[in-house]
């Protein structure tokens, strides 16, 4: 081995090092942080669990609870919660308080799982969280579901499909076989918490002493494609949200830490961009000195809130950017606007 390629598998073995303590520090803190108990009494929510909406061929049912408030009028409209967890694991229950944020104040939500990349590669994922939108519809008139106000909410790799199901609606190519194929799996509006948005430039993205991918088997994407993007190029572009933009996609507000060494900033930067273009409608929200999963832990109701700058755009037309902050009732005015009847109608 020559000193040159000695010195960089040398800096190959740091790096990946560095990719697992970063990558631990994250699952720890999801496991160790809770969300603060209600400041409030909460609404009465019912808790429908473990509904099988898809029986995939490679990893058993899957499941979802759904969390319906009780005394609203009318067909409630819903927000689908994607989980993160790099596409490896995406367990119920790991996300904020769904029934005290928004199940209380009129929203069915419904917490999904997917495979896990470590079950099936790409596009599985895709064609479970499809899966479930489409189930939702199936059983909405029995559930009192509002079939045609469905919203997607999700962190990380969650977010990353998220976005996915805001922008390929109506292609047949993403649907797969997972169940209720009479339905839609159209969403109207889009919550997309730092995922990956351009595969094949997260290294590049990445922020000083952040991961690197393409060097480490363990790394969420090369979990998700079965090898380096460097090595599968085709099927890294077609898992990317920005591949699929067009005038078609939903509305989209997207969120990221400034200081996110799992998935870098520029990432949501590029999806951003990329819905100006477009000429869709989009909102960027830059939470400063924020890292990865803020969804996950307190975030939405620190005292003080994080400190954010919002960037806007419309119809292919930037408004000005703006300060602001940090709170569940920035992603729950972006909803009302998009899937409650009495803001939409």
């Amino acid at each position: 081995m020559s000193p040159r390629a000695e010195a960089g598998g040398l800096a190959d073995a740091e790096q990946r090092g560095r990719n697992a303590t970063l990558m631990q520090t994250y699952v720890e803190g999801l496991a160790t942080t809770s969300p603060p108990g209600p400041t409030a009494p909460a609404a009465a929510v019912t808790v429908l669990r473990d509904l099988v909406f898809s029986e995939p061929a490679t990893g058993g049912e899957l499941r979802l609870d759904l969390y319906l408030p009780e005394g609203v009028p009318g067909p409630r409209p819903v927000i689908v919660w994607l989980p993160g967890g790099g596409w490896q694991r995406a367990a119920r229950g790991m996300g904020p308080h769904l029934g005290r944020l928004f199940a209380q104040r009129g929203y069915a939500m419904a917490d999904i799982e997917y495979r896990s990349s470590r079950t099936a590669l790409w596009p599985a994922q895709l064609h479970d969280v499809k899966a479930a939108v489409r189930y939702l519809r199936s059983v909405a008139q029995d559930r009192g579901l509002d079939a045609e106000r469905i919203g997607a909410w999700g962190s990380s790799a969650g977010g990353h499909l998220a976005a996915l199901l805001g922008l390929t609606g109506g292609d047949p190519a993403w649907e797969g076989n997972g169940g209720h194929a009479a339905y839609s799996s159209d969403v109207q509006a889009v919550v997309d918490g730092y995922g990956p948005a351009d595969l094949l430039h997260m290294d590049a993205d990445s922020l000083p002493g952040g991961v690197v991918n393409d060097i480490d088997p363990s790394s969420p994407p090369w979990g998700l494609l079965g090898g380096p993007t460097t090595e599968h190029p085709e099927p890294a572009s077609q898992a990317s949200p920005v591949s699929h933009v067009g005038a078609q996609a939903a509305p989209f507000l997207i969120l990221h830490g400034d200081a996110d060494l799992l998935v870098g900033p520029r990432q949501s930067q590029r999806l951003f961009d990329a819905l100006h273009a477009a000429g869709a409608e989009a909102t960027l929200v830059s939470v400063h000195g924020a890292g990865h999963g803020f969804f996950n832990t307190d975030g939405l109701e620190r005292t003080p809130p994080l400190r954010t700058t919002v960037y806007t755009t419309r119809g292919g037309d930037r408004g000005p950017d703006r300060a602001g902050v940090l709170t569940s009732g920035l992603v729950e005015r972006f909803f009302d606007r998009h899937v409650r009847r009495h803001f939409t109608d």
